[in-house]
């Protein structure tokens, strides 16, 4: 649904539909591979870190703060 949605707007009325179409559409897939696999290759490659104790203990730390202030954001609206 994505793509009938939006690529339609790159095809030019002289251009051939089905196949601008699909090259268009490889060209997202091949995007999408590569920035998928570049950010698990980044994760994986940063996991040792996130992995420490201390690390750990300050992201969850800050997460729970976050958390919280969403939390008191909410309770202080007025609708």
């Amino acid at each position: 649904m994505f793509y009938v949605a939006f690529l339609p707007q790159f095809i030019d009325a002289g251009e051939p539909a089905l196949a601008k179409s699909l090259l268009l559409a490889v060209i997202h897939a091949v995007q999408g591979v590569l920035w998928l696999g570049g950010l698990s290759f980044a994760l994986e490659r940063g996991r040792r870190f996130i992995l420490l104790p201390k690390v750990r203990r300050t992201l969850d730390e800050l997460c729970g703060t976050v958390l919280i202030a969403f939390g008191v954001r909410l309770a202080l609206v007025r609708s």
